[in-house]
């Protein structure tokens, strides 16, 4: 199932599409139901007056009641993404991964949708059974049992593939939890975001298998100044994949990142918190820009002549292994050694937020070396010395400003830690009760055993309707 809003013009997700695709269909059997019921009542007929709500209980109302309840909680959502207010009836902080949804919505809504399952299936139900329609009766409530119970498996849509729309453009980071920040790079007329969402397999997959064993190596010695970049490279490749944009969108991430005159200025503002007494070099939004440069990188075809020039700004392009792309003549941020290359890349960061440079960022005087250096191979003598040899070795083993920032942050990590202004994350999302991708995710779970849960209830219905096709 597709993630973010595939579909610009629509304005709505795959997501979103299903589900009101099976909601329509689920009133339209509704309503065909109550009316071959309603219609013969009006007419006066005798026989179905006796048969009362039984022939009601005969309509999928578990989809139906699901339906309503999914369609006012996307309104929700709706209007506080719209009006960047809070959810009333979602809270993604109670969530315990993206198959809990019934502790997801709030307690009076989940009351409710509770109430209206007891009065339109409950109640009906046990009124068939006693009045003799007992295989349907218990049906229903065997359905409703499942569907309260969590008697269905979760559901296997976390594993497919999860695409993304230029308004959408998640990047999940890495993460050993079921649920962390993922960072959602800007677009027209929006800033770098960052969302409170469950882990979802799927998204998580090049970070689990990339980042993650990147990171478990360096802790433990076993790796060499080329892995950080071999693994993002297949990380970013895999990305790629889920991206589906025109060349505008394309441009437009260009223009940013190039820090063009005629980008547009609202990308380079941060609609997330920024963490206090913290900077922007941080290993997780490096990990987020790599991202971005690698979309414009492989996008080049559809950039203006202009910009294509500029590749060579963020990216060396005698290691691209990509012809005639960019000018190998035009000097690419950062790539001189020591620490005058490492000022020119964070310089160029903190222009990509139109932001004051934070002193701490290039000021590590208040800071221990590592005792020893594993990426140096010694015991550095001084900090700044430290400094200066591993963005050398940074840039050695990179092919871009972003991949060199990436690897020096990484490592810095795991040898220096957060001290003096670092942190993995600088970034971090207003609140933790995720933004509307989030809702729709968990919301996956209650869809699937919804369904699961409705087909039981209905199977005498589609037995019947295949023994009278067969027959005729």
């Amino acid at each position: 199932m597709n993630q973010g809003f595939t579909l610009r013009r629509v304005g709505l997700s795959t997501e979103t599409k299903a589900c009101l695709f099976v909601g329509t269909t689920t009133s339209m059997w509704t309503l065909a139901v109550m009316l071959s019921e309603v219609l013969p009542a009006w007419s006066g007929s005798t026989t179905t007056n006796a048969r009362g709500s039984v022939r009601a209980i005969e309509a999928p109302l578990l989809l139906q009641v699901l339906f309503v309840a999914w369609l006012v909680s996307w309104l929700d959502a709706y209007i506080a993404t719209r009006s960047q207010g809070a959810f009333r009836l979602w809270n993604l902080s109670t969530c315990n991964g993206p198959f809990d949804w019934s502790s997801g919505i709030s307690n009076s809504f989940y009351l409710a949708l509770w109430s209206c399952i007891l009065l339109l299936i409950v109640l009906p139900s046990l009124n068939a059974i006693w009045k003799g329609s007992t295989v349907q009766g218990i049906l229903n409530l065997i359905g409703c049992a499942i569907f309260f119970l969590s008697g269905a498996a979760e559901n296997p849509y976390v594993h497919v593939q999860h695409r993304y729309a230029p308004d959408m453009l998640r990047i999940a980071l890495p993460t050993s939890h079921h649920e962390g920040t993922a960072y959602i790079l800007p677009g027209k007329g929006r800033g770098f975001d960052a969302v409170w969402t469950p882990k979802v397999a799927n998204e998580h997959k090049e970070a689990d298998e990339q980042a993650m064993t990147l990171f478990r190596n360096i802790r433990s010695g076993r790796w060499s100044p080329k892995e950080p970049l071999e693994r993002m490279r297949n990380t970013l490749a895999l990305y790629q994949r889920r991206f589906r944009a025109e060349a505008d969108d394309i441009v437009l991430l260009a223009r940013w990142l190039y820090l063009d005159d005629l980008a547009d200025q609202g990308m380079r503002r941060i609609d997330c918190e920024r963490a206090s007494d913290i900077h922007l070099i941080g290993r997780d939004l490096m990990y987020a820009l790599c991202h971005a440069e690698y979309l414009v990188f492989m996008g080049q075809g559809r950039l203006p002549q202009e910009l294509q020039r500029k590749m060579g700004m963020l990216r060396v392009m005698t290691r691209s292994g990509a012809p005639n792309s960019g000018s190998p003549d035009v000097h690419t941020v950062g790539f001189t050694a020591g620490r005058e290359g490492y000022r020119e890349a964070v310089e160029h960061i903190y222009k990509l937020f139109d932001l004051p440079l934070d002193g701490k960022a290039l000021d590590f005087s208040s800071t221990t070396p590592p005792a020893h250096s594993p990426a140096l191979g010694k015991r550095p003598e001084t900090i700044d010395g430290y400094v200066d040899e591993l963005w050398t070795t940074c840039i050695d083993n990179s092919e871009s400003t972003f991949t060199a920032m990436y690897m020096f942050t990484t490592v810095w990590f795991v040898e220096v830690g957060n001290t003096n202004g670092f942190h993995i994350f600088p970034l971090r999302c207003r609140n933790r009760y995720g933004d509307w991708i989030s809702e729709q995710i968990v919301w996956r779970q209650a869809w699937y055993m919804g369904i699961i849960a409705q087909l039981v209830s209905v199977s005498p219905v589609f037995y019947a309707a295949f023994v009278i096709g067969y027959l005729q």
